[in-house]
């Protein structure tokens, strides 16, 4: 059959600061329906106002984040229109696969992993009438007798990582449908990893990946990278993994067989401050093999607000400050991510975040407000407070719960000053004009498109201050 894949518009913050990634997860899909004989293509859609080509489209199939939910809402309803099957899935239609179903535009929600499921569903779509939609593990559809959403039995999480088909790499699912970038080649993201032992109440990774950490074989990964680099070219490759060192004995051997291979080419890294502490080999040996920047969630330095969070391990204060003293020894910067609005958070708490994230320094600080995506324990513990479930404000950049010692407005205007104050700050605007060495830091043009898109966001709390 002939497969279409979209991944929807994801937001005005990606589009406004330039963020252009290619969707790891559908290119995984399609890389199993090509080798199950299938025709596939992959398409991104990086305005709202686009819609994908439908030409030829036998079956689409959208991938949804919770933010992304009603632009996929709209790809389906064109879809359906012209008489395509649809299949939905994502972590919001995982979460929620009634609401899905009952607009009318999908035939089917693909829940958690969809490789295995949705080579499934299309060869069974494929058969015809003898198709019975019941033995598919892993769908949600809608009974036509009856009119029920019918939820299959879960399928089981994907054991053997080794065997999947390494994810479609074409040049439109790598830059975007559209050629939109603020670079000449962007960084290729690439997943060694999958599930999340950790119990963070505010992520929705176990609501795809599970809590079971998963792991490929080091050789899986270096092979992959050796055929990205010599195939495509590529030069720059950022691990989406959401603990690249949760392992860190696995960790040192990726990189020193890397190393030795030549293929000194992963630039970007997630992963937990208190595991890079727990063993300083792991950022040097990242920083032999060319790791420029490591994504941290830092959070908050308030222990109160970390366990709130249920972050686990040894998050805090001082495993931060030394998480990024050691990464900064070892010359490579930190993103580190901060979250404000926890809901017993108080003004003085937000602003002891914001000053925590100067002193510290990260070469790229990103701020967001609490968001909670369906699925979630946060979820569960403010669904009642929520004020709205206009999902194109679950972005991390609007208050969408009232929190209990503030306005919201106050909390979206906190972001605002977070991201002006910090990227602002005089003696860092000197140093990004005047050094031109920026590996992991915002360069003085990515400082204006940051402040700018906040502020093109957040457009009647700028104008007011």
């Amino acid at each position: 059959m002939n497969v279409l894949l979209v991944s929807p518009y994801r937001g005005a913050i990606f589009e406004l600061v330039g963020i252009n990634m290619q969707p790891l997860g559908l290119s995984y899909i399609g890389a199993a329906l090509k080798d199950a004989g299938h025709d596939v293509e992959i398409q991104m859609l990086e305005d709202r106002s686009a819609l994908p080509d439908f030409t030829g489209a036998d079956v689409v199939g959208i991938s949804a984040n919770t933010v992304q939910f009603k632009s996929a809402l709209k790809v389906a309803r064109h879809a359906k229109s012209l008489g395509k099957t649809v299949i939905m899935g994502g972590a919001h239609p995982t979460s929620s696969p009634e609401e899905a179903l009952q607009s009318g535009f999908i035939d089917y929600v693909a829940r958690a992993e969809g490789e295995v499921t949705v080579v499934e569903l299309v060869e069974g779509l494929e058969a015809g009438r003898n198709f019975d939609p019941a033995k598919i593990d892993g769908i949600s559809w809608v009974d036509k007798e009856s009119g029920n959403v019918v939820h299959n039995p879960d399928r089981p999480y994907i054991k053997d990582l080794d065997g999947l088909q390494f994810p479609i790499r074409e040049s439109r699912s790598i830059y975007g449908s559209n050629g939109k970038s603020h670079t000449a080649k962007p960084a290729v993201p690439l997943i060694t990893t999958r599930g999340c032992p950790y119990g963070c109440n505010f992520c929705d990774v176990h609501v795809l990946a599970g809590k079971r950490f998963r792991a490929r074989s080091v050789e899986n990964v270096v092979k992959e990278i050796e055929e990205l680099v010599v195939n495509h070219g590529v030069e720059r490759i950022e691990i989406v993994d959401d603990i690249i060192n949760f392992d860190n004995e696995r960790l040192i051997e990726l990189f020193n067989k890397l190393m030795e291979r030549g293929l000194a080419v992963i630039r970007w890294v997630m992963g937990r401050g208190d595991h890079l502490v727990k063993d300083p080999r792991t950022a040097e040996v990242m920083a032999k093999a060319g790791v420029e920047q490591m994504f941290l969630g830092i959070e908050s330095p308030n222990e109160r607000i970390l366990k709130a969070y249920k972050k686990g391990g040894k998050a805090s204060y001082d495993t931060s400050l030394k998480a990024v003293e050691l990464l900064k020894q070892n010359g490579i910067e930190t993103w580190g991510a901060f979250i404000l609005g926890e809901p017993t958070e108080t003004m003085d708490d937000i602003k002891r975040t914001i000053e925590f994230a100067k002193l510290i320094n990260p070469g790229t600080a990103q701020f967001s407000i609490l968001t909670p995506y369906p699925g979630t324990d946060l979820w569960k513990e403010v669904e009642p407070k929520l004020s709205t479930r206009n999902w194109d404000l679950y972005d991390a950049m609007h208050s969408v719960f009232r929190p209990d010692h503030l306005n919201q407005k106050e909390l979206e205007r906190a972001v605002l000053k977070a991201y002006t104050g910090f990227y602002t700050q005089p003696k860092r605007l000197f140093r990004e004009v005047f050094k031109r060495d920026h590996h992991g830091r915002a360069d003085i043009k990515s400082i204006f498109r940051i402040v700018r898109g906040v502020k093109v966001l957040l457009p009647n709390l700028a104008e007011h201050g």
